[in-house]
């Protein structure tokens, strides 16, 4: 008889705890600046790749004299990250130049003799 009596009962309304509503409302909140700060990344990365900032044209890529022997040819050029060799051949005599491509200046003359080696 107990049962039947719990069962022709209304139900009892739930009893909710003091500052749970105002954990429900941070919660959403939070959620919705994760959202917006995902939607706002995405913006910029699609920004980015779009946008692209045109391409600066490096000193390097200006003209540029290099003062060699008369009768001397290039047998080579060799570039690493800034700064580049050039090979001179003129007859038996050989030279190697050191130019500095960013600034446009020669670093260093190396005269190659031929000699007896140690």
């Amino acid at each position: 008889m107990a049962e039947i009596d719990r069962a022709g009962e209304a139900a009892e309304p739930e009893v909710r705890q003091p500052g749970l509503g105002l954990l429900e409302i941070a919660v959403y909140i939070m959620g919705g600046l994760l959202v917006l700060m995902f939607l706002g990344l995405m913006g910029g990365i699609a920004w980015k790749l779009t946008h692209k900032a045109p391409a600066e044209v490096p000193a390097a890529a200006r003209a540029m004299d290099i003062a060699i022997p008369e009768g001397a040819s290039v047998a080579g050029v060799t570039l690493e990250g800034d700064q580049m060799a050039v090979h001179l051949v003129k007859g038996a005599e050989h030279e190697i130049i050191i130019v500095d491509t960013r600034k446009g200046a020669v670093l260093s003359r190396v005269r190659l003799a031929p000699g007896i080696s140690q």
